[in-house]
Parts: C-alpha cells; structure tokens; sequence
C-alpha cells in the first residue's frame, strides 16, 4: 500500500505549480503539518485553501480528511520513536537556543536516514573520476559550497568554485569527462538550476545535493544527495548539508589515500613557502 510520500513523489509532476508547493510543504513538513488545518497548510504553502482540497484529490483521496489521516499513520509509523526521544531529552521546552538544537540534530537524524554508505561511495567516485570538478551553489549556499570547494582543491587539486558573478563564462568551459557539483535548497537558484542544466546537456554529471526527491535539481542530477533543512528561525539550517559534504571529504580520503596524501603535501609546500599562517605558528617555543 502506498503511501503519503510515494503518493506525492508519484504524481508530482502531474501537479499544478500551487499544488506542487502544498505537496511539497507536506513532504518538508511532515511533523508539522500532521497537527495543522488546510488553511494552516494552505497559508504556510502560499496557496489557497481550495488547493490543498484539490491536492487531496489529485493523489486520490476523497478528501482532506483522508489524506491528513494517511499522514498522521506515516508520521506515526516512521518518526514516533525519534520524536520521543527528542521529547524526552529536552529539559528546556520554553528555551530557543535548546529549540534550535534540538531541531538541528533532528536535520543531522532525518540526513543520516536518507543516506547510505553506497550513495556516498558512488558520490565520492564520481567526484574522483572526474577530470575537472565544478561547484555552483550561491547566497545562502556558499555555506556548503565554498567550504566543500577548498576542501577539494586542497584534496585532488581540480576543483573550482563557479562565482556567481560568471556563470556564463565558467559555464562555457565545462565539458564531458567533468562534473557539477550543485548544491540546491529552496528557493531553488534559478541561476544555479542553469548551470546544471546546460551541463547535463552537454553529458557532463551532475551531482545534486539538496533537500527533497521533489526538488528540481534531483530530477536532472544523475545521484542525489538529501539534507533536511529545517530552521526554527528565519533561515534555513545547512547543518546537515555541511555533514553530507564532510562524509564525502571522508570517503575520498578513503578510496584514494595515496593521491589526496601527495597532494596535501604538495599544497602544504606551499602554505610554507607563502607563510600562509600566522606569525606565533611557525616560532619554536
């Protein structure tokens, strides 16, 4: 039997574009939206009412009310357990800052679900076979994206972080045998989404890491990674999207130990010959 979430995934394409924004918000939001009223659902979507009634029968419930019924089933099955947990070793229920990292573990948890040690072995191939590695990901993004970036270049040495200012420029130069690296949480970057596109057109890889199966860029990518993104605050977490990265940093270390160790050294020379650090750094005591 299937259910919420299969049904969504299934016929999302299918969805008008309000439509797709309630179904999305339900997918996101699953905990939430468990307790709240299609208006609410409607209001947090940015939809009308009668959408969320008309997304019931479009993944073909006969009405709101069996469609929030299926939902709280989901919830229940999947996410009781943790839910408690995190109940339970919450001493400050009143307090925001145990709030936010409560919710930021909860992001961490609900990654590490959606994750396995093949995807991430898959990924970390990809991105040592490639000839050139290119990552587009910007505004709020560049948490993942200029970090993951360094750590590359300093790692296999061919690695770029595409400006956001050039994208037409860097996007000429990739070709086949590369690989895109796109990071993409909503809002969605119109000029990130391009980017990947043309390359996936041209036959390059794409490897997208954001938050949903009904994200945009998941749909083009040729491997998806997903990050749980939600915030008690005004901006979206990137927690779990750093700890994505941080498991692929791991594995590339991993598969190819002898190559990231050369060029680590190499890159180290460097930082010397520059005095890339501190003055007090390099005294003997």
């Amino acid at each position: 039997m299937s259910t919420i979430a299969d049904r969504i995934e299934e016929q999302f394409d299918a969805l008008s574009v309000a439509q797709k924004k309630v179904a999305h918000y339900i997918q996101a939001n699953m905990q939430d939206a468990v307790m709240e009223s299609a208006q609410k659902i409607a209001g947090k979507s940015g939809v009308s009412e009668a959408t969320v009634h008309r997304l019931a029968q479009a993944l073909a419930y006969p009405n709101f009310s069996g469609m929030l019924h299926d939902l709280r089933r989901h919830v229940m099955k999947d996410q009781r357990a943790v839910k408690n947990f995190l109940h339970s070793t919450s001493h400050q229920e009143d307090s925001w800052i145990e709030k936010h990292f409560v919710q930021e573990i909860e992001n961490v948890r609900e990654t590490m679900a959606w994750t396995d040690k093949a995807q991430i072995r898959q990924a970390a191939r990809m991105l040592l076979d490639a000839d050139r590695i290119w990552i587009a990901g910007w505004r709020m993004g560049l948490s993942v994206t200029s970090f993951f970036s360094f750590v590359l270049k300093y790692m296999l040495g061919n690695c770029e972080l595409i400006p956001q200012g050039g994208v037409a420029e860097y996007a000429s130069y990739i070709k086949p045998g590369d690989l895109v690296f796109a990071c993409g949480f909503p809002r969605y970057c119109s000029r990130t989404l391009k980017v990947s596109t043309l390359a996936k057109e041209q036959g390059t890889k794409v490897i997208a890491l954001t938050d949903s199966g009904l994200s945009p860029f998941a749909k083009l990518a040729d491997l998806s990674l997903f990050a749980a993104c939600k915030s008690t605050g005004f901006l979206d977490s990137y927690t779990a999207a750093l700890s994505v990265t941080n498991a692929l940093i791991n594995e590339i270390s991993h598969l190819e130990k002898e190559r990231v160790k050369l060029n680590i050294e190499k890159m180290e020379v460097m930082f010397k010959a520059f005095q890339d650090n501190f003055e007090w750094m390099n005294r003997s005591r």
